[in-house]
């Protein structure tokens, strides 16, 4: 996948879920090399930890947003803890409290070996 458009898409998402009060802490594209696909971690706002609300307000925020986001969807995001360790790990060395683009391959944070991903923001 055009890694431009996931930046582009992902920050239109990651705006869109701004606007409804869903402030992810974290918002990061992970490349899966097995199945060579894109997830997008999302790291949900302090005192939302229900799953299902993580998703379901986020699966209307995707579709009344789907012009911007463009072919994101609901599927294509996965809520991570905080305390994940790649999460805890990149969260002691990145901060981009905004929206950010930083790209990394080949990283291993608190033990956990991420191949390639891009940083969309990072405010832990």
């Amino acid at each position: 996948m055009d890694q431009n458009l996931l930046v582009i898409n992902g920050h239109a998402l990651v705006k869109a879920l701004d606007a409804e009060g869903l402030v992810a802490r974290l918002a990061m594209w992970v490349h899966g090399t097995e199945t060579d696909t894109w997830k997008l971690w999302m790291v949900a706002p302090a005192g939302v930890d229900d799953k299902r609300e993580f998703y379901r307000r986020l699966a209307q925020t995707v579709s009344r947003h789907r012009s911007e986001v463009g072919g994101i969807d609901a599927s294509d995001v996965e809520m991570v803890a905080e305390t994940h360790p790649a999460v805890r790990g990149l969260g002691r060395f990145i901060r981009a409290p905004g929206l950010a683009s930083i790209q990394f391959a080949g990283n291993t944070f608190d033990g956990y070996y991420l191949p390639e991903g891009i940083i969309l923001r990072s405010n832990l």
